[in-house]
């Protein structure tokens, strides 16, 4: 199924509802006044819940009860990923296995119904290969990266965010392979992140730095946690007993494993401001990974949000 048709049409799933809806059949519709939010559900001991509905979430916003008006396991709606690939000089020690396995991730990741792209920066950032099925192309433009100089990080979530994600419908992910250390982007982190959350996308960080036997890791590992954190993500590291396809894995098994719920916000501003937001677990073994908050929809198309920072 090509983007544009999937994007484009309303996505008809079964899940599991209650109050007001009854279990059946809803349509999901792409608008500016649903907040949209993946999360998933860890035990005490990091192991993935499965299983859960509705019932057992609370959603607050500012502090305010929100209703829960859709609720979805991750195998009812489809997958878009952004697998966005620094190809800086640093990235050279490890490069030939950071290929290789982002080729495998795809392969063993993506369902029938699911989108991927391709990515490639360095001081320009490039769209190797757009939204498609084909796990082959995906390969061969994963292949085709070269290593060149800079690092424009956050030039490269912009395109993948405002200009890919932003129209998809469905779970959206971002894989970010970098060691996080931007020298050359126009837009900053604030603006980056903004387009994230715009668009709904969970960002997967991974540092591709390999550990040093003196001294700290280079790169900078804080803009990849934040990237990841307040998106609802994770980050990962390198060490001597997590190379990448142990981390591909560990990212391939959350996506199995997510939720995605969805609710009108009683909060009637369009004023483009951060809204933080909770989601608490009844049973309180439970840990939710989510987003922390997002933008307010704004009234003008021509007005851009209120950059103001989400860790005040």
């Amino acid at each position: 199924m090509s983007s544009m048709l999937r994007s484009s049409a309303l996505i008809v799933l079964t899940i599991l509802t209650f109050g007001p809806f009854v279990a059946g059949q809803f349509t999901l519709r792409v608008g500016v006044d649903l907040v949209n939010v993946l999360f998933s559900v860890t035990d005490r001991n990091g192991r993935f819940v499965p299983g859960l509905g509705p019932e057992e979430f609370r959603v607050r916003e500012e502090g305010h009860d929100q209703e829960i008006a859709y609720f979805a396991h991750e195998n009812e709606l489809p997958l878009t990923l952004a697998l966005l690939i620094d190809t800086s000089p640093s990235v050279g020690p490890v490069f030939a296995e950071e290929q290789r396995t982002a080729i495998q991730f795809l392969e063993t990741t993506l369902e029938p119904e699911d989108l991927a792209l391709v990515i490639g920066f360095d001081r320009s950032v490039t769209l190797f290969q757009d939204f498609t099925e084909n796990t082959g192309m995906l390969g061969r433009a994963i292949r085709s990266l070269e290593v060149g100089s800079g690092t424009s990080i956050f030039d490269a979530i912009m395109l993948a965010s405002r200009d890919r994600l932003s129209d998809e419908a469905g779970r959206k992910a971002i894989i970010l392979i970098s060691d996080g250390e931007d020298t050359t982007s126009s837009v900053s982190r604030t603006e980056a992140l903004v387009a994230a959350h715009q668009s709904d996308a969970v960002i997967y960080s991974i540092s591709n730095v390999l550990p040093r036997r003196n001294g700290p890791r280079t790169g900078d590992i804080r803009t990849l946690e934040r990237l990841s954190e307040e998106t609802g993500g994770t980050v990962y590291e390198l060490d001597n007993n997590a190379r990448f396809e142990e981390i591909f894995s560990r990212i391939s098994e959350e996506l199995r494993s997510q939720y995605s719920l969805a609710y009108f916000s009683t909060n009637p501003e369009h004023d483009g401001e951060y809204r933080k937001i909770e989601i608490i677990p009844a049973d309180r073994n439970y840990r939710v990974r989510a987003r922390q908050g997002y933008y307010a929809p704004i009234e003008s198309s021509d007005e851009q949000p209120v950059e103001t920072d989400p860790e005040r």
